[in-house]
């Protein structure tokens, strides 16, 4: 068999793909690979999209005493496009923040007002007219249908469930508003079918990322030793197909001109002429 059939190395970029889109796609080979019993990712570059938050991330749920006397739900989205540097500008105490998050959430809506606390670092939001009271809504309360459902807009501004469901006229946060959208990647290929699972049964998973770079750089990985994860799906490959997950298992979102790139190595049976890779 012939080595144009057996490469020891698969490079794959996003700007290549053959359909789908950065974050989920598809690659044709222009001839497939066959023979190989093993692989493994041997190298990811992947953007650090860290401060935009998702769609499933972007609505902040409350409570307000003048609808339905504090019983009824309600809610605000902004805008998932928007990337997020820092909470507020304030040249004169060091914030210099180009994006920042609090004017995009009053610009959301006119209903509440939020500020920042410089001295407990929390965020802290008000009703806009005097004299009304608020809650936080508690995660029991979201919309059961929401994807990643642990997470919403009040997670990632700081209010938790113990802050959450008693009217006042402010609410504060109760932990430090987290911008860091997913502190890890999974990359999911259809080379390792069935031979890798995690603890939410995704059998697809070739590695588990950490996003170590900050925003707008990449994340460069490379694992600490070869797993290789036994091909046992089918016998050649012509297509290759890698999606990328956050930490909640929804669709890690890259802009249409940010690119990944994946080295993924394969070893054989025959150890000599595949040219197995060890290291």
């Amino acid at each position: 068999m012939s080595f144009a059939n057996q490469p020891s190395r698969l490079l794959i970029s996003s700007d290549d793909l053959s359909y789908g889109v950065g974050n989920s796609f598809t690659c044709v080979l222009p001839e497939p690979i066959t023979g190989a019993v093993r692989a493994d990712l041997l190298r990811a570059v992947v953007p650090n999209t860290g401060y935009q938050l998702p769609p499933y991330q972007n609505t902040f749920y409350y409570y307000i005493s003048n609808v339905g006397g504090g019983a009824t739900l309600q809610s605000f989205t902004i805008n998932t496009q928007q990337y997020i540097d820092g909470v507020v500008k304030d040249p004169t105490n060091g914030f210099n923040s180009f994006f920042p998050l609090i004017p995009i959430l009053n610009a959301a809506q006119g209903v509440l007002l939020f500020t920042y606390n410089e001295s407990l670092n929390r965020i802290v939001v008000a009703a806009v007219a005097g004299g009304v009271t608020i809650a936080t809504a508690p995660r029991s309360a979201w919309p059961l249908n929401v994807p990643g459902r642990a997470f919403a807009l009040n997670t990632r501004l700081g209010f938790i469930d113990s802050n959450a469901g008693a009217l006042a006229a402010s609410v504060t946060a109760g932990i430090l508003p987290n911008l860091v959208r997913s502190k890890v990647v999974y990359v999911l290929c259809n080379v390792v079918m069935n031979d890798s699972i995690t603890t939410d049964g995704l059998r697809t998973a070739i590695a588990k990322i950490p996003v170590n770079s900050s925003y707008g750089g990449l994340t460069v990985y490379q694992p600490p030793y070869l797993n290789w994860n036994r091909l046992i799906n089918q016998s050649s490959y012509q297509q290759i197909t890698i999606t990328l997950l956050d930490d909640q298992y929804q669709v890690y979102p890259i802009k249409i001109d940010e690119f990944c790139e994946f080295e993924i190595c394969f070893e054989y049976n025959d150890v000599e002429d595949s040219r197995m890779m060890r290291y």
